[in-house]
């Protein structure tokens, strides 16, 4: 799974050069500016979608869907992995007149920036008014990620990360799923009382970046990790606060030892799902593995949620996000068409994706609804009431548009967190580091 921060503006300049090394084609396709007008020729516009969730996961059942009842607008959908290379993939086509994607799927907010920044995604407000899309009665306006105070995508999805639990070790430890308001210190008490002979009472994914990344996100939603004068945020009280609570649980051995998980590539599906640790943080993409009774047979526990939790109990809500970004060409010929299947999959089309674990974006969706069609046939495999609660809670949507040095940062936060984890340095000057080489990263990144 990505995480924040990634990749710099030096893609798209990699995309260019493979554009202009590949040269140009005159062909006539849906999407390019040779493409014919539909009304003219009478046949059906075709488009195309580029997207990174494998096809068996929702996007056919959704072309499948839309095209059975719109013969004169036809989708075709393309998927790209969602890594550096692939979204190198798309940035060409999305460079290139010909076969070039006709709507397109941007998972982070400095992706979606990177390619506002590259002229390659349309602006909506026109195409919304065109296509009486209501806004604000499926999406929000005031939950839109807005670039320029401009609209570039709507939402597909809504996305949430979140603890998940073995039931049986919380009942049998005497402990209740937590509640909305639980903090990090609550998370930090419980995972110790969990931790028994055998079995962790917490696991974080050592390749993703250690918990302070999110406990600093819980106390600055929006890009959390810069000040406003371009500076980094490294030296905010809950960065600090999220490192010394994952050297605390590491100390504890309520966690499964750093440089163990990265030895053994631990994964959380596994240490939840076979028992060895009591609670995993993950995201929705974890509802897939929990029906798997091939891969993880056996199982006689459920598995209970409790949303990411806050920084200071009553002070603030939980974090989660709106992604799955969908965007319009800029330079497709098919901009209106795009946007009534645009339209469509925001209203409906995208229940279709909730069985591969997409929650739709649409706020007047029915929750239970939702919880009915992602635990499908392995209903018995779930908690049913902190599930659902999970899904219902009230969420403040994070952003970090800002990318500056982003590569970098995240290679010296790692690097300095783990000295710090493995006992080589301490706290204080572990922040200093993390500070200072970043502070610098930013500086370099500007000249």
């Amino acid at each position: 799974m990505k995480r924040t921060l990634q990749v710099s503006l030096s893609v798209v300049l990699m995309a260019s050069v493979l554009l202009t090394a590949c040269g140009k084609k005159e062909e006539t396709v849906a999407g390019s500016s040779a493409a014919p007008n539909a009304a003219a020729t009478g046949k059906a516009v075709k488009l195309k979608w580029w997207g990174g969730v494998p096809e068996e996961n929702g996007p056919k059942a959704v072309v499948d869907a839309w095209n059975a009842v719109n013969k004169d607008i036809q989708v075709e959908y393309v998927r790209f992995v969602n890594d550096d290379s692939g979204n190198t993939k798309l940035d060409t086509a999305l460079l290139s007149t010909s076969d070039a994607p006709d709507l397109f799927v941007s998972y982070g907010d400095y992706l979606l920036d990177r390619r506002v920044k590259g002229d390659m995604v349309e602006p909506l407000e026109d195409l919304i008014k065109k296509t009486n899309f209501d806004l604000e009665g499926i999406i929000g306006s005031e939950n839109l990620l807005k670039i320029n105070n401009k609209i570039y995508q709507l939402p597909g999805s809504k996305d949430m990360r979140f603890f998940a639990f073995n039931k049986a070790s919380l009942d049998a430890a005497g402990e209740k799923v937590p509640a909305a308001d639980w903090t990090w210190s609550d998370y930090a008490a419980l995972s110790k009382k969990l931790t028994k002979p055998g079995q962790y009472g917490t696991f974080l994914l050592p390749s993703w970046e250690p918990i302070a990344f999110d406990i600093i996100g819980s106390d600055k939603p929006n890009d959390p990790y810069y000040k406003a004068d371009g500076t980094t945020n490294f030296d905010a009280p809950s960065f600090k606060m999220g490192l010394e609570l994952q050297k605390g649980l590491l100390d504890a051995k309520a966690l499964m030892p750093y440089q163990e998980a990265l030895a053994n590539k631990s994964q959380p599906q596994d240490e939840l799902l076979k028992g060895k640790a009591a609670s995993v943080y993950s995201s929705l993409y974890f509802m897939r593995y929990i029906k798997d009774d091939k891969a993880y047979p056996g199982r006689d526990f459920k598995v209970a949620f409790a949303p990411t939790p806050q920084m200071e109990k009553g002070k603030n809500v939980n974090n989660a996000k709106l992604s799955d970004y969908i965007s319009i060409n800029s330079k497709g010929t098919h901009k209106e068409e795009s946007m009534k299947f645009l339209s469509w999959y925001l209203k409906e089309g995208n229940l279709n994706m909730v069985p591969g674990g997409r929650i739709p974006s649409n706020k007047n969706v029915d929750v239970d609804k939702v919880a009915d069609l992602i635990m499908g046939d392995k209903s018995q495999y779930f908690d049913k009431e902190s599930f659902v609660n999970m899904l219902k809670g009230k969420y403040t949507p994070t952003t970090s548009v800002i990318t500056t040095a982003s590569t970098q940062i995240r290679q010296i936060f790692m690097e300095e967190a783990e000295k710090y984890f493995m006992n080589v340095q301490p706290i204080d000057k572990t922040v200093a580091a993390i500070k200072s080489r970043s502070d610098e990263a930013v500086k370099n990144a500007k000249k």
